[in-house]
């Protein structure tokens, strides 16, 4: 599965929400329609989900948490942000993928945009910049 976020903003979102509590879990009954709709539709309302995965999802799926994590991603169009333990974190943005994209690439041209000025030089004149401040002391 390909990365649509940069790594800058994925560690922002992991900084941001690494302390929320999970409000899904995968569990015995392992990936079945039923799971990942709930937490399809928890990414609709949240944009932001942490899922917890129990004993018998491991069992029931013989797979690891990785690749537990990284298909509930896949099944539910979601970027997966990071897994600690038997948790994990999923993003998908509210107003849709393409959207959410443009809105980065807009945020880094306008970025560049602002960098690029030549710096404008400014003849200072010592004594006026004497006086200015010795008035200011007083």
């Amino acid at each position: 599965m390909e990365k649509r976020l940069p790594g800058k903003v994925r560690r922002a979102i992991k900084a941001k929400y690494h302390d929320i509590e999970p409000k899904a879990w995968v569990g015995k009954k392992g990936l079945e329609e039923s799971v990942i709709s709930e937490i399809d539709t928890q990414l609709k309302k949240d944009g932001i989900l942490k899922v917890e995965i129990r004993k018998g999802a491991f069992i029931s799926t013989d797979m690891d948490r990785g690749s537990i994590a990284e298909k509930v991603a896949e099944l539910t169009d979601s970027e997966l942000i990071d897994v600690r333990g038997k948790r994990f974190i999923l993003f998908r943005p509210r107003e849709g993928w393409e959207k959410y994209l443009k809105k980065l690439k807009l945020k880094e041209v306008s970025k560049e945009r602002r960098e690029e000025k030549p710096v404008k030089k400014v003849k200072l004149d010592i004594a006026q910049f004497r006086k200015k401040f010795k008035k200011g002391r007083e």
